[in-house]
Parts: structure tokens; sequence; C-alpha cells
């Protein structure tokens, strides 16, 4: 299997690999970056080299997961970003960068080729996305993509909203494959 799921101009999002670990740690460890992602609270680096094994394991297992995400000009990990299967719950998109790459479209790009991605490679009928509603940004870039607000309480969680969006309805921008 070909480690690399796809590339947009400025990113490449591939399989992750054990050297990712010091970069991933770095990155999960932010405390501003983690507000958003599973309880809020950064990961530790016994935990992101645990996440890094189990990705690697769902992608051998089921032809995609969760992978890093590198810069092209640089070669530097700068963030994740896939699908994970929460337990007892439907796939959902997930996504994460480094706070040094927000602000400058990196994420818009980074969700409009997962997008294509699950439309052209995974054959996906439906994408789904749970996100706090203080994450304005994400939202932003959510409905961008055309993904319309399913839940605003999620699993009876006022801070936890579903968005989905039926694959015929994605138009997200080019990228390169």
């Amino acid at each position: 299997m070909d480690p690399i799921f796809f590339t947009t101009p400025r990113m490449i999002f591939r399989k992750f690999e054990i050297d990712d670990l010091d970069s991933l740690a770095e990155i999960s460890s932010e405390e501003e970056g983690s507000r958003y992602v599973g309880d809020g609270k950064p990961l530790s680096r016994e935990l992101t080299e645990l996440w890094i094994t189990r990705s690697r394991l769902n992608v051998d297992v089921f032809g995609y997961g969760t992978g890093a995400v590198t810069e092209k000009s640089t070669g530097r990990l700068i963030g994740w970003a896939g699908f994970s299967r929460p337990k007892d719950q439907e796939e959902e998109i997930i996504y994460g960068l480094a706070q040094s790459r927000w602000g400058k479209g990196f994420g818009s790009e980074l969700l409009a080729g997962l997008v294509i991605y699950a439309r052209d490679q995974l054959k996906h009928e439906e994408l789904r996305a749970t996100v706090d509603p203080k994450n304005v940004a994400s939202i932003r870039m959510l409905l961008k993509q055309n993904f319309k607000l399913s839940d605003d309480r999620y699993l009876g969680d006022p801070e936890s909203h579903l968005y989905t969006m039926r694959i015929e309805q994605a138009s997200p921008t080019v990228y390169k494959t």
C-alpha cells in the first residue's frame, strides 16, 4: 500500500511513521491546539505513541484511518488528519494542525483534500464531523465545504455539534493527487 493518501498544493497526507513521534508529540502537547480535540487536554508522549501505533494498524486493517500531514516545502510534520471510528458511533472526519500553521489556509486546504479523498478513493456516501460550537474556525471551514449542522446537542452534549455532508454535495477546492 502506498504510504501517501493524497497531496494538496502545500501538503502531503500520509500514513504515520514511527519517526513521527517527536513531531506529533510536540503538536499534540500544545494546549491551545488540544482545546477542541478529545477531552480538551494535551496528549502525553506515551498516548501519542499509542495513537501512532493504532493509526498504523487501522490503515493496515481498513485501508485508511488517521495519518500525518507534512508540509511539502519543508518536509516537516505539521498536523494530523483522517477518519476516526469512535466507539459505538459512526466514523468521523478529523484533523488538527500545529498552531504555527493556523490562519494561513492550511486547514481549509486539508479539509478539501479529505473530502475529495473520501469521495474519490474511499467512496463514502456521507461525511460526519463533530465540533465544539466554540471552535469557530473549524465550523467556518466545514460550512465552506458544504457541511450542514445536523445536531446541536450531539449525543446530548451541548458542547458537541454534529456536521454532516452528503458526498454528492461535495464541491471542494481542487488538489493534486
